[in-house]
């Protein structure tokens, strides 16, 4: 029997290492979620093709692969019914799942942010457990809005 000491430096060692649990299954092809093609809702202007969802909550998506930080990517959403002042804690949630292999669950923090020339929008991080590709939900209010981006180095 392992004492509890052993039993954790082997449980370091197999994250440092990447775990094979952890590993991306290297036939999968990640269905990334492509942007909507037509003009970005107002008044966020200037983004036109890299913006999904619809005017009750949108986001903008990165084509490609996106690049975590630390583990941190950052998401912008943004929802026409939305007021930092009235809502100054945003009822935002964000889930996730790893679809090409095995994760420990994400976890996410979210903000309010205002631009005086375009108005309220949300901020989130959100802390991935280890790069791949991942399906991301964000529930505001009554709407849901899923996509799926590849994150990696």
């Amino acid at each position: 029997m392992h004492s509890a000491k052993t039993l954790l430096i082997l449980l370091a060692l197999m994250l440092l290492d990447g775990g094979s649990q952890l590993r991306a299954q290297s036939s999968f092809v990640c269905p990334v979620t492509k942007p909507l093609l037509s003009p970005s809702p107002a008044p966020y202007s200037g983004e036109d093709g890299k913006w999904f969802g619809t005017d009750k909550l949108w986001t903008l998506i990165e084509p490609g692969r996106w690049v975590a930080a630390l583990h941190q990517p950052k998401i912008v959403w943004f929802s026409s019914g939305y007021d930092w002042k009235k809502e100054p804690r945003p009822s935002l949630t964000i889930t996730g799942r790893r679809l090409d292999g095995p994760s420990a669950p994400l976890t996410f923090q979210v903000n309010n942010a205002f631009i005086p020339e375009k108005g309220s929008f949300i901020t989130s991080s959100v802390t991935l457990s280890t790069l791949g590709c991942w399906e991301i939900a964000g529930h505001y209010k009554d709407q849901d809005l899923k996509f799926v981006v590849k994150i990696g180095h």
